[in-house]
């Protein structure tokens, strides 16, 4: 038999850490649902559980996000005695975690893919972290009109000779090509192994710190192509406004 109760832990505050500000903050129970109940096992004897599902508000940035703790008759420590509980916040948080960035004038695919991608790194999805950004550059390419690129290829007498290939180690150069990122930040998308058409055959595991700064540099040319612009478009319209 189970029963829920709402409620029951109104206005009450823990002590969590936040998505937003990376660090342990009071959170505040905006609203909750309490589950508990006892069943009957064959021994004679009753099995408890009792779920807490809330809704909780950083007191700080005010940022709000899900709690749920849970415990039940048979989760104690046999050495002591103590019984415990398993609590669980969604998003899933770490000290580590990314917090994805509001971009207003991203296409609308690459916002989508974006944050499937931060969720991905956040989830230790490693493998599918790797993919997004993967598909963030094809994305890139593709919406900026960057169908090949320039590399370097080494001839069988040793000499090396410039072709324009269609693979996207080739596109990274030419979003360089076309001015869209840095030199520097597309040598450094070229050092991701995990961006080579090996790595996605083989699946093999991305090193987190390698996601981190890929998607650092994904974020840095998004604000560069597409949110930049578009203030400074604002700031020059509000200018012309101000001097009729």
């Amino acid at each position: 038999m189970r029963k829920f109760e709402l409620n029951k832990s109104f206005d009450k505050n823990y002590s969590v850490l936040c998505q937003t500000c990376k660090v342990t903050t009071k959170h505040k129970v905006l609203t909750s649902v309490n589950e508990y109940g006892k069943e009957p096992m064959d021994y004679g004897d009753f099995y408890q559980w009792n779920n807490d599902y809330e809704i909780i508000q950083c007191l700080g940035c005010e940022t709000v996000s899900f709690r749920s703790d849970h415990a039940n008759s048979e989760d104690y420590d046999p050495e002591d005695g103590d019984y415990y509980s398993n609590e669980l916040l969604y998003p899933k948080r770490t000290k580590e975690s990314l917090t994805a960035q509001s971009f207003f004038n991203v296409p609308h695919n690459l916002r989508r893919i974006y944050k499937e991608t931060i969720e991905s790194y956040n989830s230790d999805s490693l493998t599918l972290c790797g993919a997004g950004v993967r598909a963030l550059v094809e994305g890139l390419c593709q919406e900026n009109g960057i169908p090949d690129g320039e590399v370097e290829q080494t001839k069988k007498d040793g000499t090396i000779k410039k072709v324009r290939k269609t693979n996207l180690q080739a596109k990274i150069n030419g979003l360089h090509e076309k001015g869209k990122i840095t030199k520097a930040n597309a040598d450094i998308l070229h050092e991701h192994r995990f961006l080579g058409n090996t790595a996605v055959h083989e699946l093999s595991t991305p090193n987190k710190d390698d996601l981190r700064l890929a998607l650092e540099i994904i974020e840095n040319v998004f604000d560069n192509l597409y949110e930049i612009p578009e203030k400074a478009s604002q700031l020059r319209f509000q200018r012309l406004r101000k001097n009729k």
